[in-house]
């Protein structure tokens, strides 16, 4: 998850901006585009069917549905006040895309540091530790 949430953010940082800027002014750089949308189609995908996973090495089998309910309560919560924030961060910025793209790549730092944060809680800074 680590890994994923950090290539999400690259992507949409390197890739989703510069295209965004592009569209608003007119000159739409449909490679790019394309590209971002292939890495970034793969990568976010993988944040959907590794969080059971990671949840289940989080706690005992007794608990799982109780840590379960809890993520994605918290999903619902982001995602029910996502497209609101994005709406006023795109009025905010006349109509340009580029707030929004560095509000999505913010919720990615965030993603990123509260995984590294749980991984450094559950086996410590070693890199190769296994859960």
């Amino acid at each position: 998850m680590i890994i994923t949430a950090s290539s999400c953010l690259v992507v949409v940082l390197a890739f989703w901006l510069p295209a965004g800027r592009a569209i608003t002014g007119g000159e739409v750089t449909q490679p790019m585009l394309i590209t971002f949308a292939v890495l970034f189609g793969f990568f976010s995908g993988s944040n959907i069917s590794l969080t059971p996973i990671c949840v289940g090495q989080l706690c005992q089998t007794q608990e799982y549905g109780r840590y379960y309910a809890t993520v994605y309560t918290i999903v619902a919560i982001g995602s029910l006040t996502g497209l609101p924030i994005a709406g006023a961060v795109l009025s905010a910025t006349g109509g340009e895309f580029w707030g929004v793209i560095v509000f999505c790549g913010m919720c990615y730092v965030f993603a990123f540091a509260a995984f590294a944060a749980a991984r450094v809680r559950k086996c410590g800074w070693s890199l190769t530790a296994k859960w």
